[in-house]
């Protein structure tokens, strides 16, 4: 395309800045826990899974029982489409077996005996080979423990900080011993808190344990108890040497577009403050609440908006001048140049705005995609840029993408 010669933003311009840059994302996704087969179509999977057809999720949180089987063995088709398009697969347990816990119930809490580490591990380490016989791909990683800060009535177990590093001292190996090895994702406390700043602080145990800390791969966080109409979620510590993730989080009911903006806010929240480079809704019952898979609901539209357009190995890049009324996080893939920018305009009224993109890097055109009460991820007319900067306008309620390549 020849050498571009730098634009300069003008006043009122929202600043794009490509030569900032923060996470590497990972992808969008969600969990199939609890769930048959027969309630998972084709059609289904296509539009979750499908980045052309559909909206091109590629995480998978599926679930181990107790015995060390699937919860679910909807998994056993959802995971082939997920590694087909690129993406990821991975499993959390809910309760150890009920005689290696010190109450003798998969429900209700309980601990995991530390006498029964080792046996639950190993039950735990055979689980990506029985997975891989029933669903015929490899298994990506592996969580400890669902919730271990949350006594439920159903399976639970519960982890303080240093029971769980204890865990994962033990489990770790024999995870990282499988061919090919699975990766540990921990250590997924109910509120997103307990990961940095109160109560067990379970990030920061793993990252102040250099063993565990060698072992783990994702500090992971579900996003419970958080009020989904803010805008911020805690920032992980300086110096933080492990990738975030947010891995469940299921906002308000119904079809509309309110529960649209309650995702879209959720995921700004989590990547742009909260550093995640990985999101996942609960599961796919919620996420199809008030719609179907013929008719989807506003929330799977308006994940969409990052999922289908934000792939994993694009980089979240510096914004600057955004108004208050709206809330905007840039990427860029680093391959080719292109740069995807979702805008939230949670307001009653439409919202003039223009954009600069920094350096000679700009692209020639960007394109609006969509999601409001009357739009579901629909392709707007094509923006010309020049000299960087392109102007735009957010229907009242909405999400919009603006994809551009250089």
């Amino acid at each position: 395309m020849g050498t571009k010669t730098p634009g300069t933003a003008q006043t009122g311009d929202i600043t794009i800045n490509p030569a900032t840059t923060y996470q590497t994302m990972d992808g969008f996704g969600i969990a199939d826990v609890w769930q048959g087969k027969s309630t998972s179509s084709a059609a289904q999977r296509t539009l979750l899974w499908d980045p052309d057809q559909g909206i091109g999720m590629t995480l998978l949180r599926v679930g181990i029982d107790e015995n060390g089987k699937i919860m679910g063995d909807a998994a056993f088709v959802d995971a082939p489409e997920v590694v087909k398009f690129g993406g990821k697969v991975w499993a959390a347990p809910w309760s150890p077996t009920a005689s290696f816990k010190d109450n003798n119930n998969i429900n209700n809490g309980g601990h995991l005996n530390t006498a029964s580490y080792d046996a639950w591990a190993t039950v735990l380490a055979a689980f990506p080979a029985y997975f891989k016989q029933n669903a015929g791909v490899d298994l990506w990683g592996m969580s400890p423990q669902n919730e271990p800060d949350f006594v439920a009535s159903y399976r639970s177990c519960i982890f303080s900080a240093s029971q769980m590093n204890a865990f994962i001292k033990v489990l770790g190996p024999k995870l990282q011993a499988l061919s090919p090895p699975v990766k540990i994702i921990a250590a997924e406390p109910d509120v997103w808190s307990h990961t940095w700043n109160d109560g067990d602080k379970y990030g920061t145990a793993i990252e102040g344990d250099a063993t565990v800390s060698s072992l783990v791969e994702i500090i992971a966080t579900h996003d419970y108890g958080s009020n989904n109409n803010g805008t911020t979620r805690p920032a992980p510590p300086a110096g933080v040497k492990h990738k975030i993730w947010e891995t469940e989080i299921t906002y308000t009911s119904g079809a509309g577009i309110g529960p649209g903006l309650d995702i879209a806010r959720g995921i700004y929240s989590a990547v742009n403050s909260g550093g995640a480079s990985g999101w996942h809704y609960w599961w796919t019952q919620a996420f199809f609440d008030g719609g179907s898979t013929s008719s989807p609901p506003k929330r799977v539209y308006a994940m969409g908006n990052f999922s289908k357009f934000v792939r994993p190995g694009y980089v979240r890049v510096g914004i600057s001048g955004a108004p208050s009324a709206v809330q905007i996080v840039s990427f860029q893939n680093p391959t080719d140049g292109t740069v995807a920018t979702v805008a939230l305009n949670s307001g009653s009224s439409a919202q003039a705005v223009s954009f600069f993109v920094s350096g000679a890097g700009w692209p020639s055109t960007v394109t609006p995609y969509v999601t409001s009460a009357s739009s579901n991820l629909a392709a707007g007319t094509a923006i010309t840029v020049t000299a960087g900067r392109f102007a735009g306008s957010l229907e009242a309620q909405s999400v919009t993408t603006f994809v551009g390549k250089q």
